[in-house]
């Protein structure tokens, strides 16, 4: 991998397959480089599909990160500031048409508010939550309609998802595949391009100073925004085939490689 160093003002970083891998850890060298960049005065926002209280602790342990774009850009947060900027919650009816729709294909799917997850029942999908994140509230049963959602998270066969995008087609909704067998499905607002367009009119920053580093589809409209894109090599072909840069396996530290190829040591 060669790259010439360049002038990046904001760093767009995506965290799980990215940055982090199925441990959830931040290796030692991931961490170093991106507390590098921010001490030579580059801005790093966390631009997530983990939902806000998931992603608050990692996007925190970088030192010096400034924001948190939560749930694929559902939740802006000042991370400086511990303030909100933004949110885009699904709306109530969507979330009826979603529920409905999910359930009437039997897939297993989790719901999110910023701070707990929903799921109609026990399933593996519940147990990988209650195993990685033991503090999250994890509420089983009916969906309550008396709460703020801000992300749907849908995983069984292709055929299910690929029939439940089809019945939502009329919907106006994000629906981004996030990994192999899985949706993410969010406010039409939310979407990490749109939280990279958000951040650059708010920083009032060119295109040509962004970097984005991601993994998968959903992160493809945030590369659309920066000025330069990287992926890791775990990406599937064509979102590889739609970035300047391809670095190194998330669990052979891709993110530290390419930091370190584009950007200057102090």
């Amino acid at each position: 991998m060669t790259g010439s160093v360049r002038n990046f003002k904001l760093i767009a970083l995506d965290l799980d397959g990215t940055t982090i891998d199925r441990s959830l850890i931040v290796s030692d060298r991931n961490l170093r480089a991106v507390q590098r960049v921010i001490g030579q005065g580059v801005i790093v926002a966390v631009v997530t599909g983990k939902m806000f209280a998931a992603a608050l602790p990692i996007a925190e342990s970088f030192k010096g990160a400034a924001y948190l774009f939560a749930s694929n850009g559902a939740n802006v947060y000042d991370l400086r500031a511990q303030m909100d900027l933004a949110s885009y919650p699904l709306l109530p009816e969507h979330v009826i048409s979603i529920v409905k729709t999910i359930e009437k294909h039997d897939a297993l799917y989790r719901i999110y508010t910023r701070d707990a997850m929903f799921a109609s029942k026990e399933s593996h999908l519940v147990d990988s939550i209650r195993r990685d994140y033991p503090n999250l509230p994890v509420v089983i049963g009916r969906i309550p309609e008396n709460q703020t959602y801000y992300k749907v998270y849908v995983q069984d066969d292709d055929p299910k998802l690929a029939a439940i995008i089809e019945d939502l087609r009329s919907v106006p909704l994000q629906i981004h595949p996030s990994d192999n067998h899985n949706i993410e499905i969010t406010s039409l607002r939310a979407n990490k391009g749109e939280a990279l367009r958000f951040l650059k009119h708010h920083l009032n920053l060119s295109m040509e100073s962004v970097l984005a580093i991601g993994n998968h589809d959903n992160d493809l409209p945030m590369f659309a925004e920066a000025g330069y894109s990287i992926v890791v090599n775990n990406a599937p072909l064509y979102v590889q085939k739609k970035a300047d840069m391809v670095t190194k396996h998330c669990e052979e530290d891709g993110v530290a490689h390419a930091i370190d190829a584009l950007f200057r040591h102090s």
